[in-house]
């Protein structure tokens, strides 16, 4: 069954090169061994940034590599990250570091980004930010919880978009996100399951744009923002996906008689309510 989750990612590092994009950070945490992660601790990056992750923050929490049911219920690797409250933020709770500012990454909020990953939320208590920063007014993409319910959330600290509950984030399942910033427009979108859920934003580039020499944070970001839930398959390019390629992402290998094929979630529900 580990292979098929390979194919996966293949098909995402093809995905990279059509659009000629630099595809700066693929975590899949497969080379990483099962247990718990000490702060130090070295993520394989399969990106082209140059650098790999290092584990932080567990003063605050725990980060373990878990071997079990991933996306579509393969047995795979997968990061979880448990703080120990929900409102630890930054450095403070369990993440990874990148390595890169976002300065470095060409990642600033009037520039061209893509950041995507398949994410299973333990709750929706306060903000669960899967891309952040340390301190200051940093990108924060993850989920909010708004009028009771987690909400698929893109900031840039004061040009913040969120999907309205159309669809909600989802407790105890895993799902595809991706974020998206458009350069000159500035304009945000978030896709689940490969859908586009919202665009919007004003224009602005917030201010986060003043704040390049932060690190790019996995798992965290400033405001209280913890992650609580698990991630696999982490990216980061410093292009705009289209939307195919995005729906290409959120792609799982189906281990059964197909041996290998990959389809799309909808596909996949489709398969199981006919059988």
């Amino acid at each position: 069954m580990r292979n098929t989750k390979k194919l996966s990612i293949a098909l995402g590092m093809v995905i990279g090169a059509s659009a000629q994009a630099a595809n700066l950070i693929v975590y899949d945490f497969e080379s990483e061994t099962a247990g718990a992660l000490a702060d130090a601790a070295s993520i394989a990056n399969s990106g082209t940034s140059g650098s790999n992750g290092t584990v932080g923050g567990t003063v605050g929490g725990t980060a373990s590599i878990v071997t079990g049911s991933g996306p579509g219920g393969l047995t795979t690797n997968y990061l979880s990250l448990v703080p120990t409250q929900d409102g630890n933020q930054g450095a403070g709770a369990p993440h990874i570091g990148t390595g890169g500012s976002i300065t470095s990454l060409n990642l600033a909020g009037d520039q061209n980004y893509t950041m995507a990953a398949w994410i299973r939320y333990n709750n929706s208590n306060g903000d669960n930010m899967v891309f952040g920063g340390a301190d200051g007014d940093v990108i924060h993409l993850g989920s909010r919880n708004q009028n009771g319910s987690g909400q698929h959330w893109s900031g840039h600290w004061g040009d913040d978009i969120n999907a309205n509950g159309a669809p909600t984030t989802e407790i105890g399942a895993w799902h595809h996100v991706a974020w998206t910033n458009t350069a000159g427009s500035n304009e945000q979108s978030i896709y689940v399951d490969g859908v586009l859920a919202v665009s919007g934003g004003a224009g602005q580039s917030g201010g986060y744009g003043a704040n390049g020499g932060q690190t790019l944070l996995i798992g965290t970001s400033n405001n209280g923002g913890s992650f609580n839930g698990d991630l696999d398959d982490v990216r980061v390019y410093d292009e705009v996906l289209s939307a195919a390629q995005i729906a290409d992402l959120a792609t799982v290998a189906i281990p059964e008689p197909t041996s290998g094929i990959l389809l799309s979630l909808a596909s996949l529900a489709l398969l199981r309510r006919r059988r």
